[in-house]
């Protein structure tokens, strides 16, 4: 199975998301999207992992989130990873509970890094596409630049889920396996 834990986004964040996909859609830029339904906070990828030891990543996964309170964070700011001759992917960023989102990811990434190892330092954020190929660069450059401060709005990180990634032809699928409330 392939799995990976996230933060859902609420519904709010998730229409803000769309429409600041629209207005880089509008630019004729080669990039695959991220579906709308499937908008999320990754804070660790696991892999495949067997179905036998799916149990046993939901208990770590338990110890790995059991001293955290729920708290709020905010999703503003537009941004790539790469460069500006090369940019891979688009994200917004996170700002008001940034620091106890990777503190968070770095609690899961620890109790889990047996499973998968990490060597880079989680950076919290919602990946909204692929650059694919460098078509309308200069015009996606700007729209980034002016949307580098954009503010979706704020919700509660209340739960962790498990999530197993469904891959077919068309697009990914998300399945929740189970999911973990911060008290």
């Amino acid at each position: 199975m392939r799995l990976f834990i996230a933060v859902e986004i609420n519904e709010n964040v998730r229409k803000e998301a769309i429409e600041v996909m629209e207005k880089i859609r509008a630019l004729d830029a080669d990039i695959k999207f991220t579906e709308p339904d499937n908008l999320h906070l990754t804070l660790k990828f696991l892999g495949e992992v067997p179905e036998e030891r799916v149990k046993e990543v939901e208990n770590v996964i338990i110890g790995a989130v059991k001293d955290f309170k729920a708290f709020r964070i905010s999703i503003e700011g537009l941004g790539y990873f790469g460069k500006p001759n090369y940019i891979r992917t688009l994200w917004l960023d996170i700002y008001k509970g940034r620091e106890e989102l990777m503190k968070l990811a770095r609690n899961i990434n620890t109790a889990l890094d047996y499973i998968r190892h990490e060597t880079r330092e989680p950076k919290p954020h919602l990946t909204i596409g692929r650059v694919k190929s460098g078509r309308n660069k200069e015009a996606l450059l700007k729209e980034i630049e002016s949307l580098k401060h954009v503010k979706l709005g704020e919700m509660g990180v209340k739960f962790v889920k498990l999530k197993q990634s469904i891959l077919t032809k068309e697009r990914p699928h998300y399945a929740d396996l189970k999911a973990f409330e911060l008290t």
